[in-house]
């Protein structure tokens, strides 16, 4: 990160989303509030205050990571979600910068809300969830104080903690590996604490039996202890009666075939050579010679032969 003095603004240098190497003028407004030439203000994180620097720079490079994803993977950017701006993380004091969060957040003030807010709250939350999790990505801290509400709907910020689906998250919390019922449970906190204004242990299973019937039904199967067996993110939004369809996200292998098809034919691979198999000669069977007489038993009868012989002449 390179600072230079012009006009009260200093020069910022990292990358645009895409990775793109690029700088914004800056000018502070308060430790995390940034005023750019052009007028807009944004949040610049630095590194997280941690005793274990390790720790700190992990959170950092968690959160960057998963915003370039979603930027990359989603064509507009999504309300219910934070927007990255540009990053640094390889110099001396990697940053992030991020569009500032929508609305104010609600840790403590949930309960003001009516009861048609509530409803979009509880969609904008379980709305945030199924967008990430349709990139692979669990956000691992689902909260009050990572909740926003600005009249119309709710943003989900602070992913520092968010991981892909199936990795242990980093740092880890109880070892296991990431999974979107994690999120979901957390949730179902969320909204159990909104209904009831009864606060929930992360472990702790309410009862939902006592409470209003579309409370029950709503919460059904959230705190299940397998997250396999409890609903997803969609399914609570059609539980909820949400009718707005939620973004695809970006088809990886689909948006690079055009790519590799042009590699394709500009390079075309070489024919495969196949060699002609030769068809086998049998080999005949050597003819029959003349029948070969042992050696030791043809001079053995000569030998007789001559011996009678020599024996007849003595004789006569």
């Amino acid at each position: 990160m390179k600072h230079s003095a012009t006009s009260n603004f200093d020069t910022l240098t990292g990358r645009d989303p895409a990775g793109r190497a690029t700088s914004w003028r800056i000018q502070a407004l308060d430790p995390d509030r940034v005023r750019t030439d052009d007028g807009r203000t944004l949040v610049l994180r630095s590194l997280p205050a941690q005793d274990d620097l390790t720790v700190a720079e992990t959170l950092l490079d968690n959160e960057i990571r998963a915003l370039t994803r979603l930027h990359t993977r989603y064509r507009v950017p999504l309300p219910e979600l934070p927007r990255i701006v540009g990053y640094d993380f390889d110099s001396a004091q990697p940053f992030l910068l991020l569009e500032p969060p929508r609305g104010k957040c609600v840790d403590g003030g949930l309960r003001t809300l009516l009861i048609d807010e509530r409803r979009r709250f509880m969609i904008g939350l379980f709305r945030a969830l199924a967008q990430l999790h349709a990139v692979g990505l669990v956000h691992c801290s689902v909260g009050l104080p990572s909740l926003y509400w600005d009249g119309a709907t709710t943003q989900l910020a602070n992913l520092e903690h968010t991981t892909g689906i199936g990795e242990t998250p980093r740092p880890s919390r109880n070892g296991s590996a990431a999974h979107p019922g994690h999120d979901v449970r957390a949730a179902g906190r969320v909204v159990y604490e909104l209904f009831t204004g009864r606060h929930v242990q992360p472990g702790d299973v309410p009862d939902l039996a006592s409470q209003p019937e579309v409370l029950e039904s709503l919460l059904h199967g959230v705190f299940d202890q397998d997250p396999e067996r409890r609903p997803t993110a969609v399914q609570v939004l059609e539980r909820l009666n949400d009718r707005d369809p939620l973004p695809k996200p970006v088809d990886v292998t689909a948006a690079m075939k055009p790519g590799y098809d042009r590699f394709d034919e500009l390079r075309p691979p070489k024919p495969v050579v196949r060699p002609v198999p030769q068809p086998v000669v049998p080999r005949r069977a050597p003819k029959p010679g003349p029948r070969q007489v042992p050696l030791i038993p043809l001079a053995a009868a000569v030998f007789l032969v001559v011996a009678t012989i020599a024996v007849l002449v003595a004789v006569l």
